[in-house]
């Protein structure tokens, strides 16, 4: 990044990054708690968006926006089946 750091965009981005790798934290916190699925798809999907700040400062800019639309779409693939995935249901325990 060329800009200086007081630049708000540039606080911004560096806000999204700490903000996203403290989502993770939590997610995999609650993971451990719950042992749902969904919620090691969304920590990863909260770490891609950690990692793609950090990238952001190392990668050159021809390579930056290919990098950054593809973990985009593989954190958004990560957060929709989070979604859709149900937890199993153990067949011998009733819905009463």
């Amino acid at each position: 990044m060329s800009s200086s750091p007081t630049d708000p965009t540039e606080l911004l981005e560096i806000g999204r990054g700490i903000f996203a790798l403290i989502l993770f934290s939590l997610s995999l916190y609650a993971w451990s708690r719950r042992k749902q699925p969904a919620l090691i798809m969304v920590a990863a999907a909260f770490f891609l968006f950690f990692i793609k700040t950090f990238l952001d400062y190392i990668l050159p800019s021809p390579t930056e926006d290919f990098v950054r639309v593809g973990i985009d779409f593989a954190a958004l693939a990560l957060f929709f089946v989070a979604i859709v995935v149900r937890p199993r249901q153990d067949p011998g325990k009733g819905t009463t």
